[in-house]
């Protein structure tokens, strides 16, 4: 489970602010000084900010972004331990993320969350369901040729000026930010995958929740976005009728894997995480026979399986 950590590793932090004024200007990089400390200094806010850590902790980049809408940018130092070549993989970019704020008197900057994020790739910083103010959005890639389950997101938000919590944390489901659904409000979509009895390389990928923000908290609200799943529905029913038609007049199915099968388990899980429980039980019982003459027996135990989980009244067949 993800917690938060404020941080006393074998890291140093030297944080310095002064009240300054002049054009703002960002140094990032390594330090030349026998410390070997990775360091950087920022002006923001007519504020002068440094950072430094103690090598191997290297910054890889710093965010300035008004999440609050306060009128004043937060500092995001984004930074990653390269001790020993274990320590560093290309597929991610950054470990840590500090944030920094100026002090109620708007003399200084204090630091006002330290988290460990690993295997980060990039932050964003959007605004949800209409929200004036924005989320921090953390993305994560563990590695791997598999999105769905590499990809992931941390969610932070900032409470006030000197309060950001860890709101959500998304090990996998390749999370994204989007106006999913055309309706002008951006949302959280996650994805999973439909195994069954199939490889990997087969899985039925389908979005398994779609996040809105109410009262200030993430909340799954799938059946606010049926058109989604309808479309997915209407296009994979149509693929699943032409093709039992060529199996039904004895067409041999060219390049498919499952045939039927797979295309039954996704028109299942998208009635499924539509919320449609009717729709869900009159395709079963519209093409269970079919299903049956049609495919492996072990591949239509394993449908039978899903619908007596999803529909606890429908009798094994």
């Amino acid at each position: 489970m993800k917690k938060i950590i404020l941080m006393v590793f074998s890291l140093m932090v030297f944080i310095s602010s002064c009240s300054k004024t002049g054009e703002e200007k960002t140094d990032t990089g390594e330090n030349s000084d026998p410390q070997k400390l990775s360091s950087a200094g920022v002006k923001e806010s007519g504020t002068e900010f440094d950072v430094r850590y103690e090598f191997p902790r290297k910054i890889f980049k710093i965010e300035k972004e008004d999440v609050n809408s306060d009128g004043n940018r937060e500092i995001f130092v984004l930074s990653v331990l390269k001790d020993t070549s274990d320590k560093f993989s290309s597929y991610y970019n950054f470990d840590m993320v500090e944030v920094f704020s100026l002090d109620r008197a708007k003399e200084k900057y204090v630091k006002i969350l330290t988290d460990t994020v690993d295997y980060s790739t990039e932050i964003n910083f959007k605004n949800l369901s209409n929200s004036k103010d924005k989320l921090i959005f953390i993305k994560t890639n563990t590695g791997g040729n598999d999105p769905v389950n590499s990809e992931g997101m941390f969610v932070y938000q900032m409470k006030d000026s000197a309060n950001i919590e860890l709101m959500k944390y998304f090990e996998a489901g390749s999370p994204e930010v989007s106006d999913f659904g055309n309706q002008g409000n951006n949302v959280i979509v996650v994805k999973d995958q439909f195994l069954g009895v199939m490889p990997q390389v087969n899985a039925v990928s389908f979005v398994k929740e779609i996040y809105t923000l109410q009262d200030n908290k993430l909340v799954i609200s799938n059946e606010k976005y049926p058109e989604v799943y309808d479309k997915k529905i209407n296009e994979i029913t149509e693929e699943y009728n032409s093709l039992k038609r060529k199996v039904e007049t004895g067409m041999q199915a060219l390049d498919m894997s499952y045939p039927l099968y797979r295309e039954a388990a996704e028109i299942f899980v998208n009635y499924y995480y539509k919320g449609d429980t009717q729709g869900l039980r009159k395709f079963w019982e519209q093409e269970k026979e079919s299903l049956k003459r049609n495919i492996p027996q072990d591949e239509f135990q394993d449908l039978n399986n899903f619908i007596s989980k999803a529909l606890p009244t429908v009798k094994n067949a």
